[in-house]
């Protein structure tokens, strides 16, 4: 009888699994939307109540919030520190 051989044996069982793996299906995409994420943050805090002038800070901030409105992002959490939006991809 001749001699075994266990290299031959290890060969065998790592093309064993090499092909197993190879046919493996690549895991699915989950299902519903993907989501972005963006913050937008206040650097510049001041719990003082603001005047309400044409031209000042809130009225910037209506805009940015409007633009952002129109390009589908919704605002999920608001606080001292700024504002978290997200949108589906």
């Amino acid at each position: 009888m001749k001699k075994f051989k266990p290299f031959l044996l290890g060969a065998a069982m790592a093309v064993a699994v090499l092909l197993v793996m190879g046919q493996a299906k690549a895991p699915e995409e989950p299902p519903g939307p993907r989501w972005e994420y963006m913050i937008l943050e206040n650097r510049w805090v001041s719990f003082k109540p603001l005047e309400q002038r044409v031209n000042g800070f809130r009225v910037l901030q209506d805009k940015v919030m409007n633009e952002l409105g129109a390009e589908g992002w919704d605002l999920v959490q608001t606080g001292p520190g700024g504002y978290l939006f997200r949108r589906a991809r």
